[in-house]
């Protein structure tokens, strides 16, 4: 925009000069004389007068410094073209059925690659040939005085300029049309970077080649193509040549295609630009897919900075003058090969290759042409040691084990400007309305019929190719070519065509070469549309495509598509790769697992156990210490102690409902049983041992029922104790049945376990054989300072702080576990419940029976009551024999 303001600022500075001065020619000499005071160094300005002249703006250096007028750094692309636009004026000149009678001159200007000197030169060249007034001819020019070297003064007159060859950028060129195009007068770029695809492209600008955007269009197809969804996106240019990043931005984004990584390489210090860019590619294994858009020398220079950092295993896609330079052949196979290279179809000008070759044997001299070449070789062709190979070709012959390819110093694009030459003088045969002998004067010139004739121009080019325009863009097909590698042979394939005119591109991807260029397998980096399974994608910023792929935590899960990782639903879990959920199995206890056999085997030994107990109190029930013990109570004890041993076992097995129901039956019952038969026996102890001061004599009757209350009470007790819970359980089976469901708590693992929703039943029964525990051990408390030889109460108390604590520490131990650990857990519990009464209770009254029979009889029973004091006024009196 810059640029463009300054060039409209020259243009009414140019008018506004003439308005004043009433005269045109004043104002060209006053703008003459500023031009001369401001020349360029090092800047190629070269022109031959002629009867009509063509004008070239053509990039002779890369680089322009405004504040020194100083121009740098040899663009030898752009010096290819100026001999070229010589080379073909000069053929045409010797032609006599083109123009028979017409001189073409031309003026050829260095832009130096930069959109301030465009604006000057531009100025320059319509102030030196503008000789029009109001659309028609007013004689020859205004005359540019110069002075010899006698100091006299001369005077030279100059053809109309009749078209501009150039420019090679794209602001540049627009801006040029609009400008020149307030004369009627004509451009033609040989450049497709000079030309967008836009609805305001001036109408008086053509193209040899179909545009940039075309280009950009052909490299979209090819990604879409080939699924690449994710690419690296790399301008080299002017910084005024910006519009390319954001066309093909444009372009991709249309086509849902990421541009992950952009860089835009301009300035003075390119070189360093292009080593961080590089640099950042190698850190950064993700951007496999490289898009290189750039000039002839700029692009060949970036791609041997790769090579010299040892960036290898990318895929290449290249546009721009750079992918048809023959330097790229030298580059490493591990960098390069497998480029796709896409460019406007070309053919090489043998005949200007013979033209130059001749030229330098040659006696005859061009004074411009000898100017060019000692740009490029630091020599003139009429010099000793001032020899040059302009290459070969040899049509390559893939069954070779080595090959050669055209390696030629001319860049096959100066085609493009012979044909912009020919097209200019093809459009001026037919304004002037030439014959085969002559044409009429150049004064009858009309830019309107010329640019008429210019639309509808037909002929063959040097390389017998057909030259025309459509929508003022020269009819070509844009190539895409594979960079093979075969027996140290480097060389293009071409893959697909496209004509800008028509929709369909078909690419034969059987023929594509990828890494190193010997490669038949696409790398599945190039089409790869997601991350890994496991893996999300991260983006730095909102806006941007561009991310990273990072690990999902342990317990979630992404099929790599999606930025975000998920959470598995419960009672589901991670696959192995973390790309998506499978249902957790649950566990199940099998009593033939080593744990859960242990457990049996201990719940069988227990049981063994038990039997063993009942089978000798049965058979020593007679006995005094048996009969002591109240016998029915026993008998009853050693049922729940059987119901616990039962209820211990059933814990190793599969979870199911109906397991559920029998344990919380089972619960209800023995535990509470249990406890009620402590709690009786205990109470019974004590009313054994605390008697009267005094003992009232009853008769035999009244001895007689009071046994039987005293058999009948406890046992009515316990069935009372026991009732309570059972109620509850009867209660609960019914608002609040237990059920196997599924526990998800924790990752991973699904376990069953028996639930209900209350969580009420189990609860209400575990708390009163709790508070039967606590009672139970008050009153075994109270009666531990009995008869040392008479152990049982001190038993009890042991047994009923035991089964205290047992129940305190298996409540929260069982709700704390799950599984395996749970169902041992219980199970050890509930059996050493069972088996602390047998042990503190059963077991000494079975040693006594079996090894100390002295002591099981009921002399020795009183023997040990009387030796109990309970106070001064106390005392057992037995009756006499």
């Amino acid at each position: 925009m810059v640029a463009t303001a300054q060039k409209n600022c020259y243009i009414y500075a140019i008018l506004f000069a003439s308005i004043l001065s009433h005269s045109i020619c004043n104002a060209q000499k006053t703008l003459f004389s500023v031009l001369e005071q401001q020349q360029t160094q090092n800047a190629v300005m070269i022109s031959t007068n002629g009867d009509a002249i063509i004008a070239g703006l053509l990039p002779a250096h890369y680089n322009y410094e405004d504040g020194k007028h100083k121009c740098s750094e040899l663009d030898t692309y752009g010096i290819h073209l100026m001999m070229a636009m010589i080379f073909a004026i000069n053929d045409i000149n010797e032609q006599s059925n083109l123009l028979p009678d017409v001189k073409l001159g031309y003026d050829i200007r260095d832009t130096c690659h930069n959109s301030l000197r465009v604006s000057k030169e531009i100025m320059a060249l319509l102030m030196q040939y503008l000789p029009f007034k109001e659309g028609k001819y007013d004689g020859f020019f205004c005359e540019k005085i110069k002075y010899d070297e006698a100091n006299e003064e001369t005077v030279r007159t100059y053809g109309p300029i009749i078209g501009v060859i150039g420019t090679t950028m794209s602001d540049s060129t627009i801006a040029t049309a609009n400008t020149i195009g307030n004369f009627g007068v004509i451009e033609i770029t040989p450049s497709a970077l000079a030309v967008t695809q836009s609805d305001n492209q001036p109408p008086n600008l053509y193209s040899t080649q179909p545009s940039f955007y075309d280009h950009l269009v052909v490299i979209s197809k090819i990604i879409i193509a080939l699924d690449m969804t994710r690419i690296c996106l790399i301008t080299i240019e002017p910084p005024e040549t910006s519009y390319r990043m954001d066309l093909l931005r444009t372009i991709l984004q249309d086509a849902k295609i990421c541009i992950a990584q952009e860089f835009s390489i301009t300035g003075d210090r390119m070189s360093l630009a292009m080593a961080r860019v590089i640099q950042n590619l190698k850190a950064n294994n993700k951007l496999q897919v490289v898009v290189l858009l750039g000039p002839y020398e700029k692009g060949v220079r970036f791609m041997k900075e790769a090579e010299r950092q040892n960036l290898t295993g990318r895929t290449w896609i290249g546009a721009g003058e750079w992918v048809k330079s023959p330097a790229i052949y030298s580059i490493r196979k591990e960098v390069m090969g497998g480029l796709l290279a896409v460019s406007t179809q070309t053919f090489r000008s043998v005949l200007i290759t013979k033209h130059l070759e001749n030229y330098v044997t040659s006696d005859t001299r061009n004074v411009h042409l000898d100017q060019l070449w000692k740009k490029l070789y630091n020599c003139t062709p009429n010099e000793e040691n001032c020899e040059v190979r302009l290459g070969s070709y040899e049509i390559i012959d893939e069954k070779k084990s080595s090959c050669e390819y055209y390696q030629s110093e001319l860049n096959e694009d100066i085609i493009y400007v012979i044909d912009a030459v020919y097209a200019i003088a093809h459009a001026l045969h037919q304004t002037l309305n030439c014959t085969i002998e002559f044409c009429n004067s150049v004064e009858t010139f009309n830019h309107t019929i010329f640019n008429y004739h210019l639309q509808r121009v037909e002929f063959s080019n040097h390389a017998n190719q057909p030259v025309e325009f459509q929508q003022n863009k020269g009819v070509r097909h844009i190539l895409i070519q594979n960079l093979h590698h075969d027996d140290n042979c480097s060389h293009f394939v071409e893959v697909a065509r496209w004509n800008p005119f028509e929709s369909e591109m078909i690419m034969d991807t059987n023929k594509i070469r990828w890494r190193n260029g010997e490669s038949t397998t696409i790398p599945t980096e190039v089409y790869e549309t997601a991350c890994t399974p496991g893996d999300r994608k991260h983006s730095f910023d909102q806006e941007s495509c561009y991310y990273v792929c990072l690990k999902c935590g342990p317990s979630l899960v992404s099929n790599g598509t999606t930025s975000q990782c998920f959470k598995c639903s419960p009672g589901f879990k991670p696959t192995n790769n973390r790309s998506a959920c499978q249902e957790i199995p649950p566990t199940k206890l099998d009593w033939r697992n080593p744990v859960n056999l242990t457990i049996l085997i201990f719940t069988l030994l227990s049981m063994l156990t038990l039997l063993f107990i009942v089978i000798i109190f049965f058979k020593y029930s007679n006995t005094p210490i048996v009969k002591a013990s109240n016998k029915i109570m026993s008998h009853i004890q050693l049922l729940s102690v059987a119901l616990l041993f039962i209820l211990g076992g059933s814990y190793q097995f599969a979870v199911t409902t109906s397991l559920c129901w029998f344990q919380f039956a089972i619960c209800s019952v023995s535990f509470p049983l249990c406890e009620a038969c402590l709690l009786a026996k205990t109470k019974h102890v004590a009313n054994v041992f605390t008697l009267s001061s005094r003992i009232q004599k009853v008769d035999k009757s009244s001895r007689l029922q009071s046994r039987w209350c005293k058999s009948l009470i406890p046992i009515l007790f316990v069935l009372s104790i026991t009732a309570i819970p059972i109620i509850i359980w009867l209660i609960f089976t019914i608002i609040d049945p237990p059920n196997a469901i599924p526990d998800y708590r924790y990752e991973n693992e699904v376990h069953i376990l028996c639930s209900s929703k209350l969580h009420l039943g189990l609860g209400l029964v575990v708390g009163f054989t709790l508070v039967l525990a606590i009672i139970c051990t008050i009153l075994a408390w109270k009666t531990r300072k009995l008869p040392d030889n008479f152990s049982e109460a001190r038993y009890i108390f042991i047994c009923s702080f035991s089964t205290l604590v047992i129940v305190a520490l298996s409540v929260p131990g069982y709700y704390s576990t799950v599984g395996l650990l749970q169902a041992t857990f219980a199970s050890i519990a509930v059996i050493t419940f069972g088996l602390s009464i047998l042990l503190l209770l059963f077991i000494p009254k079975i040693y006594t029976i079996l090894f100390r029979p002295d002591l099981n009889t009921k002399e020795a029973m009183l023997r040990s009551i009387q030796e109990f004091t309970f106070g001064a006024d106390t005392r057992i009196h037995t009756k006499p024999k």
